[in-house]
């Protein structure tokens, strides 16, 4: 989550502190501001986006129940700042809690100097839900988020990088300044040094190929995965199955990450051992979502994922470490890097923050980071 300048390319006349609820008549303009100041929405087209705004917000043009995003409107009605929200369902030991995550605040020049950004937050913690947080979020917010009470949780700002051709790999953080025909010379020299270092089973370049039962995660599969490690936690979100075939869905259809691959791992006895769910991009970067195994099982869920990945001709693997992952491969055998984005969290009942701190609560890419718009 961002806080985004506006440009002259969108004429702003005034601006004042009128926070509403994002009507459905609002939705092309959001999608455009949003198209215009974050990067990779511009790979998309404006139908496309307003698309994924309607999927995500609204049922049959109502604004959702799940959501209460919220817009701040200038005197002559256009909008100068936007705040998304969906709420879901948790369980927190013995009751159900409502969460609620804000993602993609953007405002104007005017409206930040009006402390709109502040104010939309304000507005959204004060809401119905137990517990608020933001994924994915700047430096910027987590000022923000800290004036109003909040606070990251430092065991889910942890990501890795895993390197599954190193060389390649390396030239990719390196070549940023090369010209177009460099780049491709040192792509062309790196893929080749790369084939040959496994060929010969040099140690770092070599990946042996994994025995396991990888199957497709199909929702009800993925229900049942969920439902077995739900134990080990005391705070965890609430699926049904309508819901895990939307959020599929949604992922399936966005193309500007890769393709999309969800597999579950099966032992011998077709027991469930873990399931990972990303976005391979042959000589790219593979973006994790969701790597989960029932305790004890990490090696094989490292394996396995880094193995799929690499057959698929990923250069990396970019993920968040989940805190039971801190001594696992997931972090013993990767590039991690503290507070590369905050994910935050404002709560008002401090044993729900310290079970949240602690490690306890199960919350992944796939429940805050939106990838949609």
């Amino acid at each position: 989550m961002k806080v985004l300048q506006l440009s002259n390319k969108i004429d702003v006349k005034s601006d004042t502190n009128a926070i509403s609820l994002l009507r459905y008549q609002d939705i092309e303009e959001v999608a455009l501001l949003t198209q215009i100041y974050f990067p990779r929405s511009k790979e998309v087209s404006l139908n496309y986006l307003k698309d994924s705004i309607k999927k995500l917000y609204f049922d049959d043009g109502v604004l959702g129940s799940h959501s209460y995003s919220l817009v701040n409107r200038s005197d002559d009605g256009t909008i100068n700042g936007f705040l998304g929200v969906i709420s879901s369902s948790f369980q927190y030991n013995d009751r159900t809690i409502r969460v609620a995550n804000c993602h993609h605040l953007m405002a104007t020049e005017q409206a930040r100097s009006k402390l709109v950004p502040m104010r939309m937050l304000q507005e959204f913690i004060s809401g119905p839900q137990n517990l608020s947080f933001a994924d994915n979020s700047s430096e910027s917010t987590r000022l923000l988020w800290k004036r109003l009470g909040g606070e990251p949780a430092i065991g889910e700002c942890l990501y890795y990088k895993i390197p599954l051709r190193p060389i390649s790999f390396t030239l990719r953080h390196l070549k940023m300044n090369f010209n177009q025909p460099l780049r491709l010379l040192s792509d062309f020299l790196a893929k080749g040094a790369d084939s040959v270092a496994h060929s010969f089973r040099i140690p770092l370049f070599y990946r042996n190929s994994v025995e396991v039962n990888l199957r497709p995660l199909t929702p009800d599969i993925f229900l049942g995965a969920l439902h077995k490690i739900s134990g080990h936690y005391s705070v965890f979100p609430h699926y049904d199955h309508s819901k895990v075939e939307k959020l599929f869905s949604l992922l399936k259809r966005e193309k500007r990450y890769g393709t999309l691959h969800k597999l579950v791992i099966l032992d011998e006895n077709e027991g469930v051992v873990g399931w990972f769910i990303y976005y391979s991009v042959n000589g790219g970067i593979c973006e994790v979502i969701q790597a989960v195994c029932v305790p004890g099982k990490e090696s094989t869920l490292f394996n396995s994922l880094t193995w799929h990945a690499y057959e698929h001709g990923g250069i990396e693997l970019s993920g968040r470490l989940m805190p039971n992952q801190l001594r696992s491969p997931f972090a013993l055998k990767a590039v991690c890097m503290p507070a590369r984005m905050w994910t935050l969290f404002h709560c008002r009942d401090t044993e729900l923050m310290l079970d949240i701190q602690t490690g306890k609560a199960f919350f992944t890419r796939l429940e805050g980071d939106l990838w949609l718009i």
